[in-house]
């Protein structure tokens, strides 16, 4: 019985063995590509000279040491750890510490790590970021300030600050504070200051379940596939790739020819596969490669029968325990059933090329259906319950609704190993996209009244006349969407929670983005209507400044626009400078009407931003006080 469990092992030794022998013989590598730098493999397009990779990749070999290092803005480099090329990410160490204190080298330096925007690179939301050595202001902002913070776990059990380091870094008078990385603005910098704090460390992929000793120091950085080469002329092409430009922006790049398709992690023009015409010898490398590779395949699935007897059966349960999930909310009756195949079919195998977006859920693609209805399909992440529960409660929530300005749910798919959610497909960004010029037409004040207003209507649609009132709990401007005239869907119901009749609020964790999120509903976590109604302001400000709700780029007393904004107003300062001044210049002459109705929105935000709920109006309020500032604009009495 022994020999006889060894032989498919054997096999699949064997089988391995040829198939590695194989692919060592075939070229699969591009001759751009980089020297390892120590031990250390350099995947293209990341660069560490002239010769090899992309330039706009950047890396630096220290030749002496063998250190591959990252480069920052102002002078900071970090040591490479690791990269990852099939995620096209690698993870830097942070900067060392000054001797005897709790200080990190590039406080003194560069304030913090600052990437360069004009570079492919940003940190991922994979990073959990600890701030040490704090100004007690900062207790007042969003960051998690307070004894619970994760940061005093790590600085006490992690082992990788010692006893008298970690006492200076969470002295009583020197707080530290903890925030998850990747978002808008902290995508590209991770600020630092005198008066602010002096000290950062990242965990990657923290899970609070296991001990602080087991958690991994590192900041993850993720860069974007390169494109084609630039070109000025033909002759800096080479291959079957031809110097001209696409589209409207006039950009000259080496184009790969017909019959030909750019490969990024090769950086080169590559022959698309066919079935006739192909050399004999490409044809039997293939053919053996097949064999191998189904032999491997068969092998595997024998030994996966003798060791697991029921695979169809898990699958089964779990996919009727999805569907019963959504029966509970009444999704299943409204909400279309999908099956796998076809929408794969419809993503192209959920091919990279249809990656519209991705973050802490999952990713979304962009598909079309067998009838030509073109669609986004949201994705949770393989493995992760959080994701895969935040898709399915967005599936329960949004078979629920009809709303003008609420997304619209197509359908769901629950026989993938994760759920997949399928809605209408909008084809024009959102609205933080709109604000910070991702998009070449400016929002003029009257299309952003008409986005607020719409807005506060798909918010009141959800406390008001939904058949069971519902709490977003995210909203923020990048879950307005905008459709090719401008006009909004509300996304992203992931945390979104059903209100029971009767009762004033929800008892649940605090969750939400920073600079959006109620300070009441984060202190007492209780979850209410008038906590949408904190976040909508936020966005009302956003409209009338064109900044990000958070930004450490600002002064330090700056980076919560809310806090920003509701100190300017207390302390009498003009109004008027807050205000982005593209805004008012783009309307006539700024007359009386229009200063009018920009000083009534503020004094809306603000309103929706006080700090007891009680005192916040109501999202029907909102809509009529909104309708009265749209009216002063058009001249008409309101």
């Amino acid at each position: 019985m022994a020999k006889t469990g060894q032989k498919p092992l054997s096999l699949i030794g064997y089988i391995l063995f040829f198939l590695i022998c194989l692919i060592s013989h075939y070229p699969t590598s591009s001759q751009k590509t980089c020297p390892p730098c120590g031990t250390i493999q350099v995947p293209y397009p990341l660069s560490t000279n002239f010769n090899c990779g992309d330039s706009s990749y950047p890396l630096r070999c220290d030749t002496n040491s063998q250190k591959l290092y990252f480069d920052a803005l102002n002078g900071t480099s970090y040591v490479v750890l690791r990269i990852i090329p099939q995620l096209k990410r690698l993870v830097v160490q942070p900067s060392p510490w000054l001797p005897g204190k709790c200080v990190t080298q590039d406080m003194e330096l560069s304030e913090g790590l600052w990437l360069n925007q004009s570079l492919p690179f940003n940190i991922t939301s994979s990073n959990t970021i600890f701030l040490f050595n704090c100004s007690p202001r900062l207790l007042v902002s969003p960051l998690n300030c307070t004894p619970s913070s994760l940061c005093h776990r790590y600085l006490e059990s992690s082992g990788h600050v010692d006893t008298k380091r970690a006492f200076q870094c969470a002295g009583d008078l020197d707080p530290c504070c903890t925030f998850v990385a990747g978002g808008m603005p902290s995508a590209y910098k991770i600020r630092l200051h005198s008066s602010g704090c002096r000290a950062f460390r990242s965990v990657l992929h923290l899970d609070v379940e296991k001990p602080p000793s087991q958690w991994e120091e590192g900041l993850e950085i993720q860069w974007s596939p390169p494109q084609e080469p630039l070109c000025r002329t033909q002759l800096d092409c080479v291959g079957p790739s031809k110097c001209s430009s696409q589209g409207k922006n006039g950009v000259l790049r080496c184009f790969c020819q017909k019959g030909h398709q750019w490969d990024p992690s090769l950086g080169a023009c590559e022959r698309k596969k066919r079935s006739s015409k192909s050399s004999l010898s490409l044809k039997v490398s293939i053919g053996v490669t097949l064999f191998f590779t189904l032999a491997l395949v068969m092998a595997v699935f024998t030994v996966r029968r003798s060791c697991r007897s029921l695979p169809c059966s898990n699958r089964a349960k779990l996919v009727k325990a999805r569907a019963e999930r959504l029966n509970s909310h009444g999704a299943g009756k409204s909400a279309r059933m999908f099956n796998l195949k076809e929408v794969k079919k419809a993503t192209n195998g959920f091919s990279k090329d249809r990656l519209l977006g991705s973050g802490g859920f999952g990713e979304v693609y962009k598909g079309e259906l067998q009838d030509g209805t073109v669609v986004a399909v949201k994705s949770a992440k393989v493995g992760n319950i959080k994701s895969t529960e935040q898709v399915l409660n967005e599936v329960g929530i949004l078979s629920q609704v009809n709303h003008k300005n609420l997304v619209k749910l197509l359908g769901c798919c629950v026989d993938s190993e994760q759920p997949l959610m399928i809605y209408e497909y909008i084809s024009n960004g959102t609205l933080h996209a709109h604000l910070h010029g991702k998009f070449p037409n400016f929002l003029d004040w009257k299309t952003r009244l008409k986005i607020a207003l719409q807005t506060a209507e798909a918010l009141a649609y959800l406390h008001s006349s939904a058949y069971t009132p519902i709490y977003h709990r995210d909203v923020k401007s990048t879950n307005i969407l905008l459709d090719e005239d401008l006009n909004v869907k509300v996304a992203d119901f992931g945390l979104s929670r059903l209100a029971a009749p009767g009762l004033s609020h929800v008892s649940t964790c605090a969750q939400g983005t920073l600079g959006y999120l109620d300070p009441e509903y984060y202190r007492n976590y209780q979850l209410s209507d008038k906590s949408d109604v904190y976040s909508y302001g936020v966005v009302l400000l956003e409209l009338l400044t064109s900044q990000n709700a958070i930004d450490f780029s600002r002064n330090e007393d700056e980076v919560n626009l809310a806090i920003y904004v509701k100190e300017r107003a207390k302390s009498g300062g003009g109004f008027l400078d807050i205000i982005d001044h593209h805004l008012l210049e783009n309307e006539a002459s700024s007359s009386g009407d229009v200063l009018t109705s920009v000083k009534l929105f503020m004094e809306l935000a603000l309103s929706c931003l006080r700090e007891k709920k009680e005192d916040r109006p109501a999202m029907r309020d909102v809509v009529e006080e909104l309708q009265c500032v749209i009216q002063v604009v058009n001249h008409e009495v309101c």
